[in-house]
């Protein structure tokens, strides 16, 4: 059967990345990776990567290639399903006229975007040190196949790119690369495997990659902390705990009094490093706000642990409010003290709001949790506007730290023991 006989429908496709690692001495960390080519700079650089490629591989002519000029972070490959790499093949197969003729397909755009939404690199700022050009080898399974091998063991090893293509990736894109070469999908996961695990994070691997080959059913972990993440298909469940949920009935209720403080930051900033990390690499995080009932259903992982996270209302807006106390009378509030609890590393935890009457009677409080980073922005605007509303008198205290009572295991208003430097007013 002759090449431009076969099927289009019987075609298969398998990726790989020209990894381009950039010079820290030369890029900068806060900056953005450069713009997609031109049409005339993706097609002489597509050139350049055949030919290398062609001559690792040990002979591409039975295949495609189609590959855009741009450049990504890794998060903009590693998404479920890598739906990047998809669209580049499915882009050659209707490219086809009739049968399948190996050709080579170079994506660019004189106007700073490509033919394709799906493809338009996100140029996110401090992308770098690595950026990635894929691209998709398609053809006849059989071929494929064998290239696929030879991809497989050993083209990290063996595909370090020409002089020629160095060159003309350096100039095309204005960067100065410290190392270039091919490498697959799968190298590029191994090599995050290794870094996540080094910092401790392994039990997130094993979150993202059942999310990225779509492995069936429901991958959960319970980390150290007491931190629970449930992934299914492209959606991880997470719990959220108030300090006092947290110490009372959740993770934290098995410790000592006087360890919640440490215990709770602990919690936090893992929670925030691995609901960044999931989101970042394409999965929609839903928070559930925790209760005890909720707390036992989860003790058993699986489809039942994901029906029952489902079934509660996902935590949405930019912060969560917890009402502590609320007096039934409808007096003015006249005095409203903040509490901000922080911590040096991971910023603002929460803030404690109490309020009182002209006769010093308490007639609110409340907790402040920010969901999300532009929550913190939020809670002050309110905050203020609500002392305006009221007429009253707003007095915030910084004690640098998370302040909890230990008898109750719970947040407390700070008092002026507790401050480290004077009273400052929100703005």
């Amino acid at each position: 059967m002759a090449i431009n006989d076969i099927a289009v429908s019987t075609l298969g496709h398998y990726a790989g990345l020209l990894a381009v690692e950039l010079d820290s001495q030369e890029a900068d960390p806060a900056g953005i990776p450069p713009p997609p080519l031109s049409v005339a700079a993706a097609a002489a650089l597509a050139g350049h990567l055949a030919k290398d490629l062609n001559l690792i591989l040990d002979g591409i002519e039975q295949l495609g290639l189609i590959l855009p000029g741009a450049l990504y972070d890794q998060t903009e490959i590693l998404q479920p399903g890598f739906p990047l790499i998809e669209a580049l093949a499915d882009l050659y197969r209707r490219s086809l006229q009739g049968g399948f003729t190996p050709s080579v397909i170079a994506l660019g755009s004189d106007s700073g975007y490509l033919p394709v939404a799906a493809l338009d690199p996100q140029r996110r700022p401090g992308s770098g040190p690595l950026l990635l050009l894929p691209f998709c080898l398609v053809g006849p399974r059989e071929a494929l196949g064998r290239v696929a091998r030879v991809m497989e063991d050993g083209l990290l090893q063996n595909g370090e790119a020409s002089l020629a293509t160095r060159e003309a990736v350096q100039q095309a894109f204005g960067v100065t690369a410290l190392n270039l070469s091919f490498a697959t999908l799968g190298d590029l996961c191994a090599l995050l495997r290794v870094q996540l695990e080094g910092n401790g994070l392994l039990p997130l691997w094993d979150l993202l990659e059942h999310a990225w080959f779509q492995r069936p059913g429901v991958r959960a972990v319970t980390l150290e902390g007491g931190n629970r993440f449930l992934v299914a298909g492209d959606h991880a469940h997470t719990l959220f705990y108030t300090f006092d949920d947290w110490a009372q009935f959740g993770p934290g209720r098995t410790l000592p009094a006087a360890e919640l403080g440490a215990g709770y930051q602990r919690w936090a900033r893992l929670q925030r490093q691995y609901a960044m990390a999931l989101e970042a690499y394409g999965l929609h995080v839903r928070w559930v706000l925790a209760n005890p009932q909720l707390e036992e259903t989860l003790a058993t992982a699986g489809e039942a642990a994901k029906a029952a996270l489902r079934e509660i209302p996902c935590l949405s807006g930019d912060y969560l409010v917890e009402a502590i106390f609320q007096n039934d009378r409808e007096t003015p509030e006249r005095q409203i003290t903040i509490t901000h609890h922080a911590d040096a590393e991971l910023g603002t935890l929460a803030y404690t709001v109490m309020s009182t009457d002209a006769d010093g009677q308490l007639l609110r409080l409340e907790h402040h949790y920010p969901l999300q980073p532009q929550g913190l922005n939020v809670i002050i605007d309110r905050l203020v506007q609500r002392c305006a509303e009221q007429g009253a008198e707003r007095q915030v205290l910084h004690p640098g730290r998370l302040l909890y009572a230990e008898s109750g295991r719970s947040l407390r208003a700070a008092t002026a023991a507790d401050l480290p430097k004077a009273v400052e007013r929100l703005h």
